[in-house]
């Protein structure tokens, strides 16, 4: 620093640059106050662990200060910043934490003896697999999905599959992932429906997925309608831990499974609700499937006899459903929307295939080889005799059809006709409160690569907030320089924070909010957040007043009875 102070009365606005270097104002004041005890280097530690599948021991990270030199920082900086008794800057203090969380591991566990527990699914490379874990999971992995880190394709054995889901903000705390999302320059919450951590291993070696495969996720989550009476759509992010942020991959299917549940909730009008549950009764009971009616080649576009049923070609997992589908003696004619390819292709050995049903009369047709693929989207056809004998199966299969029909049209139909009735009721009731429906919803995506996946929405950060002045628990302890946890009452995402100086708070006063810190000993210290916080002066802040609960943290039910003690 040197001693060539420039003293003012009238101090200037600390710049980015001093507030970064000098994080905790409160332990430089301290430190200052010590300095004339010699006393040994203070030690900060800062560890990660690995996440289940992760491979590599336990590292642990050393960052040393001399208290000498923190005091030596104190002069300066305090006699700028506590001359002002107000506290940083909004700016600054988003520079504080950002320097903060820049040191820190972009995934980093608060806890390094709770880990999630798992075991190793083993999964056959050659053959692949359909997982139907718990909760009724789904993950569907082709045949000769994996490579080695060197490219190579792994053709046989075995290979272990690491999977773990997130579901609330207790499963994300411990995991210490990010749930915030920056998009250009705003940054978000990441509201998830589920979030996932998929690796594999190879004779004790992380492989990667092969170029062109994907795996089929399928999970469930419970999905609250909108104020609008519309459901709410959910994209696919992954982590990327190098950028630091998350990646947008693309949109996730959704496959409502249940019947609707009613939920009170304010703000919602009987017309919404009314279309929401008539919405409802369709999805639940949809309507059947009018059978395939044959069709001829068109003596133009391009046709090939590829028998999917006997055997003679492997499918790929997934498949089962829309070769179920499939009229005896069919052929496949190319459809005019596939894209163009070489018709000599069709005459290579191809070693496996996948078909996708698209439509009532399209269907996706992927050829796999060793080293590439053909994809081709093409539509069943029926020529000489097959045909006249797929017709008369097709017009016994019609007169089924519409009598299946005729009963679905009079089951719904009474269903809707009692929604209507008891909503008109309803009407005429001035003290019936507003509802909603939430759906268990089934998630469909496919993922490209290892690592963390999350199925989510994002959010702004909320209207409403308020700066920290400081952190302090019933016993006095301050906690001026580490990551907190907030997380508001639907528990779908959690965000860390800095609880230094001048950070500031985003919450909705409507919703309750928990935020919540580790100490040095490894308790946990908590605080609801409070709606008249809001209206408190910005330049001054909030003096926090947390309860250190005195339990010990030992895995994660100790976490969950300490957070959601009811």
């Amino acid at each position: 620093m040197g001693n060539n102070y420039n003293i003012k009365r009238n101090a200037p606005e600390p710049s980015q640059e001093d507030i970064q270097k000098f994080m905790d104002f409160d332990a430089l004041l301290e430190a200052h106050r010590n300095a004339e005890t010699p006393q040994e280097g203070a030690v900060i530690r800062m560890f990660t662990s690995p996440r289940e599948g992760q491979i590599g021991s336990r590292m642990r990270r050393w960052v040393v200060m001399g208290a000498g030199l923190a005091a030596a920082a104190a002069v300066a900086l305090l006699l700028i910043v506590r001359s002002l008794g107000d506290l940083p800057t909004p700016e600054q203090s988003l520079a504080v934490a950002d320097a903060y969380f820049a040191q820190q591991a972009y995934v980093n566990p608060p806890l390094a003896s709770v880990e999630p527990e798992g075991r190793p699914i083993k999964v056959n490379a050659a053959e692949g697999a359909t997982l139907d874990l718990d909760a009724g999971t789904r993950l569907v992995i082709p045949r000769t999905a994996f490579q080695t880190d060197r490219g190579q394709l792994i053709e046989s054995g075995d290979v272990d599959i690491y999977y773990r889901e997130m579901h609330d903000a207790v499963d994300f705390f411990v995991a210490g992932v990010p749930m915030t999302y920056d998009s250009a320059g705003t940054r978000h919450y990441l509201q998830s429906a589920g979030m996932i951590e998929i690796m594999a291993l190879h004779n004790g070696q992380p492989v990667g997925m092969a170029p062109g495969k994907t795996i089929r996720i399928e999970l469930f989550s419970n999905v609250a309608v909108q104020a609008d009476g519309s459901w709410p759509s959910f994209k696919v992010y992954h982590l990327d831990t190098v950028a630091r942020n998350w990646v947008f991959y693309g949109k996730s299917a959704m496959v409502f499974e249940a019947e609707a549940n009613a939920e009170h909730l304010e703000g919602l009008s009987p017309a919404d609700r009314l279309n929401a549950e008539k919405a409802a009764v369709l999805v639940a009971d949809p309507k059947p499937e009018a059978p395939m009616k044959p069709v001829k080649p068109d003596g133009k576009a391009v046709s090939f006899e590829l028998d999917l049923k006997d055997g003679s070609l492997p499918l790929e997992p997934g498949s089962e459903e829309a070769i179920a589908s499939l009229q005896k003696g069919a052929i496949w004619q190319v459809r005019p929307n596939s894209s163009p390819f070489n018709e000599n292709a069709l005459n290579l050995e191809w070693k496996s295939a996948r078909l996708k049903r698209m439509s009532e009369v399209e269907y996706e047709l992927t050829l796999i080889g060793e080293a590439n693929e053909l994809r081709l989207l093409v539509q069943p056809v029926i020529t000489g005799k097959d045909f006249e004998r797929a017709q008369n199966s097709y017009d016994e299969a019609v007169q089924v059809y519409e009598a299946k029909l005729a009963e679905w049209e009079k089951r719904t139909t009474d269903k809707i006709t009692a929604l209507e009735s008891r909503y008109n009721q309803e009407a005429n009731d001035k003290g019936t409160s507003a509802s909603t429906q939430t759906r268990k919803v089934r998630h469909i995506f496919d993922i490209n690569t290892f690592g963390i996946w999350n199925c989510d929405r994002p959010a702004p950060l909320a209207k409403s907030s308020f700066r920290i002045r400081m952190i302090e628990d019933q016993n006095g302890t301050r906690y001026p320089n580490q990551t907190a946890y907030l997380s508001d009452e639907n528990g779908q995402s959690i965000y860390q924070l800095h609880t230094g100086r001048g950070s500031t708070v985003y919450f909705d006063q409507k919703k309750g909010y928990l935020l919540w810190m580790m100490t040095p000993d490894g308790k946990i210290a908590l605080v609801k957040t409070k709606a008249e916080w809001a209206q408190s002066n910005p330049k001054k802040g909030v003096k926090l007043k947390v309860q250190t609960i005195d339990r010990a943290i030992r895995n994660e039910a100790d976490i969950r009875r300490v957070l959601n003690p009811n």
